[in-house]
């Protein structure tokens, strides 16, 4: 059995089909908040609704599991918050796995996670990824770019309504994507190839600016035009908005990394290790 934590998420939603269809049960473990927890689910998958912050939730969630892979993320949900869900929900889970004798956990992490990292996003993944190696078990750490579906569903939200595509700052520092597809095949790999164990790798597919992003999506859609929200507001709200909406101060501060040019990365030694996993890119996704 392998647990999936955040297994209603984008990449949790992706990533749980291939894994029974590379034969492996699965228990899914979501809170059932920010995404619909399914009613029913295809043979090979077990739905357990749980709390990252419940030591209970997470003893349960491991129990029989032999792996787990750690897909739960605070970062874009306004109602939560990368120290409990990306921090000290991926520590606790760590521990119950430990405990439970799981054998090996998949860490999802970001390009740029270390101790010192410029937004206490970064500084949580770190934390989790200091637990999981310190855990004893075997241990996989991914480190992905910003999640390509993702940015496009943010940056085409007020494209129907107001014809306009959203981009933060000057859209011209590169960014390294990372397609849920191409994070999902790795997970998949990961949990049966000895070669990914007790190893960090980063995992792109894609580096453009948000100016390259946004004119594709307006190609695409043959209507609309950029809003640009510049960087000084970027700043103002990455301050202003934390007494009243700590995402919107946190989506800020990331916007202010990524115009520093830090969320790109090289991402083609690791795919060359990887041949037969594809890779897709922007357009691919775009036609999705």
């Amino acid at each position: 059995m392998i647990l999936v934590v955040g297994g209603t998420g984008r990449l949790g939603r992706a990533l749980v089909p291939m894994l029974v269809e590379a034969g492996h049960q699965v228990r899914v473990m979501a809170r059932g908040a920010s995404q619909p927890f399914p009613g029913t689910t295809g043979d090979g998958v077990e739905l357990l609704r749980g709390d990252l912050a419940s030591d209970e939730d997470c003893r349960k969630a491991v129990a029989g599991c032999t792996a787990a892979v750690f897909a739960a993320s605070g970062f874009g949900i306004k109602d939560s918050d990368p120290k409990t869900v990306d921090r000290d929900g991926a520590i606790r889970l760590v521990r119950a796995a430990a405990d439970a004798g799981v054998e090996h956990v998949v860490m999802m992490s970001m390009h740029g996670a270390a101790a010192d990292g410029p937004i206490e996003f970064l500084r949580c993944k770190a934390a989790a990824e200091d637990s999981v190696r310190a855990s004893g078990m075997v241990w996989t750490i991914i480190r992905l770019g910003a999640l390509l579906e993702q940015r496009l569903a943010n940056m085409t939200a007020p494209l129907e309504s107001k014809g306009k595509v959203m981009v933060f700052g000057s859209g011209r520092a590169p960014v390294t994507y990372t397609s849920v597809k191409d994070a999902a095949a790795l997970i998949v790999r990961a949990v049966s190839d000895p070669v990914l164990r007790n190893r960090v790798i980063e995992w792109g597919s894609a580096t453009a600016t948000a100016n390259e992003v946004a004119e594709a999506v307006l190609v695409r859609a043959a209507h609309g035009a950029v809003q640009r929200i510049p960087t000084v507001a970027e700043r103002v709200l990455s301050v202003a908005a934390r007494p009243f909406s700590p995402f919107l101060a946190r989506v800020a501060g990331a916007g202010i990394w990524e115009e520093s040019g830090g969320m790109a990365f090289q991402w083609g030694p690791p795919r060359a290790e990887f041949p037969d996993i594809p890779v897709t890119g922007l357009q691919q996704v775009l036609e999705h």
